[in-house]
């Protein structure tokens, strides 16, 4: 892969756009770039305070009056796709900060194991396109997913739910994005079981817009049907409160890299982002990629770097934060049932002849230990930050470093396959980054 200059091209293309809108400014969504590869980095830790101004200006803002919701953004691979450690990150904001509500969202229900915090979501009917799978077209947005829908029996519905709430939970407004298309037909909304309005979605070519209402305080449910005269296209949906706060909006997808972001129409993601105004873009990738022969991943730091460009570029005033991927672990499927269960990180000459030894079914790489990329992704997005000036968080600090997954297995705090956590280790997590994120924060 080397698709580096194609997006270096796409930013220069997004400094020529004056003012991104959506609404009144309908965009045509054209697929996006593909993405390239990857490079070494250093082991130094980014400067937290500076890289962190834009952040803490917005909650600044927010707790002053100045502003009345402060949006933050989180993409991610399934470590956001699961919702505990967006979750848990979300609650901590919302109870120092205010709850806004729970925010943007994919529409319905995008993929097996959704579970997102504080709505619950069901869908019957409708069909699922995504950009996480290689390949993936179509014109995708922030939330990475468009949903389809033609038959009125088609349904998709929200619920609030949150036991942290005084009232279980409500929203007083409701915003849609949707693509108008030729012979797009109409979207029927109901509130609490009732009917609330209908929305055409018919157009000359399929561009993004967006549809935003309030609905009566307290509302607690909301239905989406197509009424069966045309297909109807879903970019995602969202709740708010009308009171100041904060929301977080988590895009995650298992097995996903950082190139994800390269399957999307930029001009549209970048419109949804200006019009969220988020005060922190939290970008959470590297999993994946530690896993991939290292060989094969190239110049990393260098299509990284245009990524965090490309939201910079999208989201000047913002701030960006890279957290950086937790140990994980692996056992060689080859190894059998009789394996040392023990942990040992590579050493020497395993890291540079890894991928030899692995295809070799080398027995000394039968214990469990971090992929020899893994370290390499981690220290590239380390130096992507220090370069750009934006903040670094080590996750892995949190699991304790080398062998921190094993760890977190062996204290229930993380799953049998030493990658994903359990509920306890993301809080854990989540909590550990709140503080890094608020450190220094003063209210001006």
């Amino acid at each position: 892969m080397n698709a580096l200059p194609k997006f270096t091209a796409a930013v220069r293309a997004l400094r020529t756009l004056p003012g991104l809108m959506l609404g009144g400014l309908l965009l045509a969504c054209t697929p996006g770039a593909s993405t390239g590869d990857a490079a070494p980095g250093n082991a130094q830790q980014a400067a937290a305070g500076p890289s962190l101004t834009g952040f803490h200006r917005a909650l600044s803002d927010l707790e002053s009056g100045r502003r009345n919701r402060l949006n933050v953004v989180q993409i991610g691979d399934s470590h956001t796709a699961n919702d505990h450690f967006s979750g848990r990150l979300r609650r901590l904001l919302q109870e120092r900060f205010g709850d806004a509500g729970r925010g943007m969202m994919p529409p319905g229900y995008p993929f097996p194991y959704w579970r997102p915090y504080q709505v619950q979501v069901e869908q019957s009917g409708w069909q699922v396109v995504t950009s996480n799978r290689q390949g993936a077209t179509g014109a995708f947005g922030l939330s990475g997913h468009v949903v389809r829908g033609a038959k009125s029996g088609d349904r998709m519905t929200l619920t609030a739910s949150d036991e942290n709430a005084a009232d279980g939970g409500s929203f007083d407004s409701v915003e849609l994005h949707f693509f108008r298309r030729p012979g797009g037909g109409a979207l029927q909304v109901s509130i609490d079981g009732r009917f609330h309005s209908e929305i055409e979605t018919g157009g000359g070519a399929y561009l993004l817009d967006r549809k935003t209402f309030d609905v009566p305080a307290g509302s607690r449910s909301l239905e989406l049907r197509p009424r069966g005269n045309g297909p109807v296209d879903l970019a995602d949906w969202a709740v708010y409160r009308k009171k100041r706060g904060v929301t977080l909006t988590s895009h995650g997808f298992s097995g996903a890299t950082i190139e994800i972001l390269g399957r999307w129409d930029w001009r549209a993601t970048t419109a949804q982002l200006r019009h969220l105004d988020p005060g922190l873009v939290i970008l959470a990738f590297g999993t994946n990629e530690g896993f991939a022969a290292r060989e094969k991943i190239g110049d990393y730091a260098g299509y990284f770097a245009s990524y965090v460009d490309m939201v910079r570029q999208a989201v000047p005033n913002a701030s960006v934060a890279v957290v950086g991927p937790p140990d994980a672990n692996r056992l060689p499927s080859y190894c059998g049932r009789g394996a040392d269960g023990a942990c040992a990180p590579l050493r020497g000459g395993e890291i540079a002849s890894y991928s030899a030894m692995l295809n070799g079914r080398d027995r000394n790489l039968c214990r469990w230990h971090a992929p020899a990329a893994l370290g390499y992704v981690r220290d590239a997005q380390r130096q992507v930050a220090r370069q750009k000036g934006v903040f670094f968080w080590d996750w892995s600090q949190v699991q304790g470093g080398e062998c921190g997954a094993d760890k977190f297995a062996r204290q229930g705090l993380g799953h049998g396959d030493h990658v994903h956590m359990r509920q306890d280790g993301y809080w854990a997590s989540a909590e550990r980054l709140f503080e890094e994120l608020v450190r220094g924060y003063r209210r001006r």
